[in-house]
């Protein structure tokens, strides 16, 4: 799996999480697009972030749906948000409000993740949601940036190891190319700049 071959909306996502990597917020991001693929809107998580008032909410899924020009793009219910993780509650909740219908998951998240909960509420399940998991590489990758992103900057030693067991219950194999490349000396927060998402995503391609 090369980054050249990715669908350009996934592109999109691991560029936008790169970013926010190199900021110190989580590694995820989501973009919406029309039936035609074109990129309506797009948000990725900045909660490390001072630029914005009330970091700790703005999550990547709820910053892509409130992106969304409405007036421009009218028809939120034909468009699909392509999230590299799954959505948490507050997420869960805005895509169910904002009106999106079609939502395509990389990686599924059992600790913090609020798909299955949309089945718990007769509101939430009367939207007909639909839910697509990729469970392939994308997801392995998703879960790889991640953990990038925790060993750069998680110092709580025992938080950061529990974060990387959990990512690793579906995606090991992102987990363990990302520990391996960082333990050989590719990630230094003094040279993150140096960096694209092409080249870490080909890098870490490597050892999947």
């Amino acid at each position: 799996m090369r980054y050249t071959e990715l669908p350009v909306h996934w592109q999109r996502i691991f560029q936008l999480e790169w970013q926010s990597l190199c900021e110190g917020s989580k590694a995820i991001a989501a973009v919406i697009t029309d039936s035609e693929g074109n990129i309506l809107s797009e948000g990725r998580n900045q909660i490390s972030e001072c630029s914005v008032p009330n970091p700790a909410t703005a999550h990547a899924e709820a910053e892509a749906i409130r992106n969304l020009d409405v007036r421009r793009y009218p028809h939120p219910k034909s468009y699909t948000l392509y999230a590299g993780l799954e959505p948490c509650i507050m997420c869960m909740g805005t895509l169910v409000m904002g009106h999106i219908r079609n939502v395509e998951i990389a990686a599924r998240d059992d600790f913090g993740g609020a798909m299955k909960l949309i089945e718990l509420s007769d509101f939430a399940r009367g939207k007909g949601i639909k839910v697509t998991w990729l469970d392939n590489g994308i997801s392995d990758m998703q879960r790889a940036f991640q953990t990038v992103r925790e060993l750069l900057y998680n110092d709580d030693e025992d938080k950061k190891q529990r974060m990387l067991k959990d990512f690793s219950v579906y995606n090991k194999v992102g987990v363990d190319a990302a520990v391996r490349l960082f333990s050989e000396g590719f990630f230094r927060k003094d040279r993150l700049s140096e960096l694209s998402a092409q080249v870490v995503f080909d890098r870490l391609a490597e050892y999947f």
